[in-house]
């Protein structure tokens, strides 16, 4: 056990030799210990089989969740540890630090873990891209598990019993822990990263060992992102916390429609995407913020479609809508923009960003697999796939 202990510190700390150990959050743990050590639990122990525990100043994991051994093991297992570690490790702010008030928003916990998991394999490794393409992996997942007609709301009416559902449908795990991290990522874009770490670390500074829910934490974010220049909320008759709400309690996602109206201009109109017949009659509107880069400053930007009506939008230079796949969403092109993807793919294909290649690939498929787009479209979308393995 002790020799497995060693790769885990290894792995988590190898890095962190020859660069600064800090990763926001940096409010320190009283409860820290130069001596802590992670501990790897023998799987014979039946209640270390089936989940990780994350006690104050104590990390504990399954063997297969916490052994690499470089030469031995493929990388990806090295990144799976250190994933795993990373989201146990936030625990000790998310979670322990502070709690949420009731189960209704336990994504503020497992949805910034998952995060920050992500993001520390980037700070190990110093890298940018496990945070990109693990969002795109997410998005995809969650998606498909988001479009079921039994999906739930990433946080929930207090007298809703959370927890009971999430044992009657294991699958609703995906929207607390896999949606509850692409919206965080959306926050962190919408009042820009140093916005969101001042504002996370003032926020786990007011309610450490306290109790906090999510409009605690976007009161604490708009406070910081008010008191800054920049951010994506100035000048908009809206908070962050009316943005929110619209992804936080209700279930689902929207589909958004492009259609080319003239050269670089297009109309888009938001509706919420349907996978199968439902039975759900209520209204579903998002206020969906759609990230882009300013082509003349190469800032980054945000258009705002907070109703059904369709709206003008200047795509630039932009080849695709939300280039970086920051938004939770699928999108619909007109069959006119999809010839004209279709035969950039073809041509080069790196033109349009990793993430969007990925996005469209999973939306044209599904939306085929539903009847909403004649599988041709979603074939020859594919033609160009053995461009991306040579």
């Amino acid at each position: 056990m002790y020799q497995h202990a060693i790769h885990l510190r290894h792995i988590l700390h190898s890095t962190g030799e020859c660069r600064p150990r800090q990763m926001y959050p940096t409010v320190a743990l009283m409860a820290r210990s130069r001596n802590e050590r992670s501990v790897t639990l023998a799987s014979g122990e039946a209640w270390a089989v089936e989940n990780r525990r994350r006690n104050m100043g104590l990390v504990t994991v399954r063997q297969a969740e916490g052994l690499y051994h470089q030469g031995s093991f493929p990388i990806n297992q090295k990144h799976n540890v250190q994933e795993i570690i990373g989201h146990e490790l936030a625990h000790q702010w998310f979670g322990n630090l502070v709690t949420m008030k009731w189960w209704n928003d336990l994504w503020l916990n497992e949805g910034f873990a998952t995060m920050i998991g992500v993001k520390a394999v980037d700070f190990l490794e110093n890298t940018t891209w496990r945070y990109r393409d693990t969002t795109a992996e997410m998005m995809c997942i969650t998606l498909r598990s988001d479009q079921m007609d039994q999906s739930i709301a990433v946080s929930a009416n207090k007298e809703v019993d959370f927890m009971r559902h999430l044992e009657l449908q294991p699958s609703q795990k995906t929207i607390i822990y896999k949606k509850a991290a692409i919206i965080t990522r959306m926050i962190e874009r919408l009042v820009e990263e140093h916005t969101f770490k001042e504002g996370l670390n003032r926020f786990l500074s007011t309610f450490t060992y306290k109790n906090a829910d999510h409009e605690d934490l976007f009161n604490v974010l708009a406070y910081v992102h008010d008191s800054s220049s920049g951010g994506h909320l100035s000048g908009q008759n809206f908070s962050l916390t009316d943005v929110m709400d619209t992804w936080l309690r209700q279930a689902h996602f929207p589909v958004v429609h492009v259609n080319r109206k003239e050269g670089s201009i297009v109309t888009l109109r938001q509706e919420r995407y349907i996978h199968f017949k439902s039975r759900d009659t209520r209204d579903y509107v998002w206020k969906i913020p759609i990230f882009y880069d300013d082509p003349v400053s190469g800032k980054h930007k945000v258009f705002w479609i907070t109703d059904k009506q369709p709206v003008v939008f200047d795509m630039g230079g932009q080849l695709v809508v939300d280039p970086h796949q920051l938004t939770y969403m699928r999108l619909r092109y007109d069959d006119v923009m999809y010839a004209d993807l279709t035969a950039k793919l073809l041509d080069d294909f790196k033109a349009i960003p990793t993430n969007s290649r990925s996005r469209l690939l999973d939306d044209t498929l599904a939306m085929a697999e539903c009847g909403q787009l004649d599988y041709k479209v979603a074939f020859n979308m594919t033609m160009y796939l053995a461009k991306e393995v040579l």
